[in-house]
């Protein structure tokens, strides 16, 4: 209580227009005073835990104020003015709602299950997990979407925060870090999904925590940071599978090449940490150890058309209609590009060449050619800016080679295994753009090992 009032104290001016904003918000919208209300709840509390554990300083406190403005008027000015350029006002984030409602009502009656959920079919539906946490902030606060949204923004700031972590033990500069955190913030995929009610916003701080503690393991190993990254794993197998795959493959190469401890008790440790996190996805999902049932049939011939053809096509998902040279209609929820079935027996050139178009099209589309209408091209705010850091990403792969950078690695494997997955089953840009997110932003936090110590705003060790 005491670290409270001095923080009110120290904080005071800030805390004074926060709640004039809120009386002159409770004329208009009850509903948005209490999820503000709900907001800087959350923000505090994780202010104090960062006080606590004496991390970061100003440069990120004033980063998180930030990245709050920034992400809360997006969140407001998107729910009021229906913004959803892509979709036409379809999308899952609707379902997410409907379903979280229902449990918060449910929660309140004291009825704690599944039955009569909307959506609900055979025990399961996809959009659980997710509406389950929603469900539980809805009990907590009022049922309304924008009440999801504004913790949305609260997992911005804790997405921000991980990345300002990783771009420091990657030993950028405090104020590397604070341009780079705000640089992604304004990242247009990530500003617009993470407004609107779907786990990508979720799924991406937890990728960026395993991430930070995978650099933590393999500088210095510990059971406890062992522990956090085994705790996001258990968390995006849940709510993003072929993600978690790829932050378990990447931390456990990355461990086996580059651990800082020596090579017979590296490899005992990684012994237990393949059985532990092989087993998750048998416990959780039933697909063996490590998935290899799964893996035995996902990359058949017939399972790779069914995910490019049939799964993300549907008037559920947001997507990019195709360009008039490419098969099907352009009515909004057609694959966004044709991809040809070519069997690697049967021609191990045509194989290469047309999984490398469709990597190409991942880490670079959508282009100008791809797009038949005019809303479409909003997507270039996106591209053209990506195209310029790709640069300075790029120069950091060389220089983090040249100069043996190892933390470099698992940010590079994990967004090459995951870019990788989706240029093979997925060719459907709306999709395509929530799910690199992660990646992007991984590959971003390499940028500051482009840089010398010679640079002004870099400390690079040599």
């Amino acid at each position: 209580m005491k670290r409270l009032f001095q923080v009110i104290e120290k904080r005071f001016k800030l805390i004074a227009v926060f709640f004039i904003v809120l009386i002159l918000v409770a004329f208009f919208d009850r509903t948005l005073v209490i999820g503000l209300i709900f907001l800087a709840f959350l923000f505090t509390i994780t202010y104090l835990i960062l006080e606590k554990l004496k991390i970061g300083g100003r440069k990120l406190f004033w980063l998180l104020v930030i990245v709050f403005i920034i992400h809360l008027i997006a969140t407001i000015a998107f729910y009021y003015f229906d913004f959803q350029p892509f979709s036409g006002g379809i999308g899952g984030y609707k379902n997410t709602h409907i379903i979280a409602s229902e449990l918060s009502s449910n929660f309140r009656s004291g009825n704690f299950s599944f039955e009569n959920i909307p959506f609900y079919q055979d025990g399961k539906y996809p959009y659980r997990f997710y509406s389950l946490l929603i469900g539980m902030i809805y009990t907590f606060t009022v049922p309304e979407i924008i009440i999801g949204g504004l913790f949305q923004v609260w997992l911005a700031i804790l997405a921000t925060i991980f990345i300002y972590l990783i771009i420091k033990k990657l030993k950028g500069s405090d104020k590397v870090a604070f341009w780079l955190g705000l640089i992604v913030n304004f990242y247009p995929s990530y500003l617009f999904y993470g407004t609107v009610l779907q786990k990508d916003a979720l799924v991406t701080p937890l990728i960026l925590m395993g991430l930070l503690f995978c650099l933590k393991l393999i500088e210095k190993f510990s059971w406890k940071s062992f522990l956090v990254l085994y705790l996001s794993l258990i968390l995006l197998f849940n709510f993003r599978f072929y993600v978690a795959y790829a932050l378990s493959l990447s931390f456990l190469i990355s461990w086996i090449l580059l651990s800082s401890i020596g090579i017979k008790k590296r490899l005992v440790y990684a012994a237990f940490m393949i059985i532990l996190i092989g087993l998750l996805p048998q416990v959780i999902h039933g697909h063996g150890f490590f998935g290899i049932d799964l893996f035995q049939g996902a990359f058949t011939t017939q399972n790779i058309s069914f995910y490019q053809e049939k799964a993300y096509v549907s008037p559920t998902s947001e997507i990019i209609p195709t360009s008039s040279s490419d098969s099907g209609s352009s009515d909004g929820f057609s694959s966004t590009w044709e991809r040809k079935s070519v069997s690697f027996r049967e021609s191990p050139a045509g194989f290469v060449e047309n999984y490398s178009k469709g990597f190409s099209y991942i880490l670079l589309g959508p282009f100008p050619w791809q797009m038949n209408k005019t809303v479409h091209y909003f997507a270039l705010l996106e591209t053209v800016p990506w195209y310029i850091l790709l640069l300075f990403i790029l120069n950091a792969f060389y220089q983090s080679i040249k100069r043996h950078k190892k933390l470099a690695i698992p940010l590079i494997l994990f967004a090459v295994i995951t870019l990788g997955v989706v240029s093979v089953f997925i060719n459907n840009y709306g999709i395509v753009t929530r799910i690199r997110i992660p990646a992007f932003i991984s590959l971003i936090c390499l940028i500051p090992l482009g840089f010398r110590n010679s640079m002004q705003l870099m400390k690079i060790d040599e």
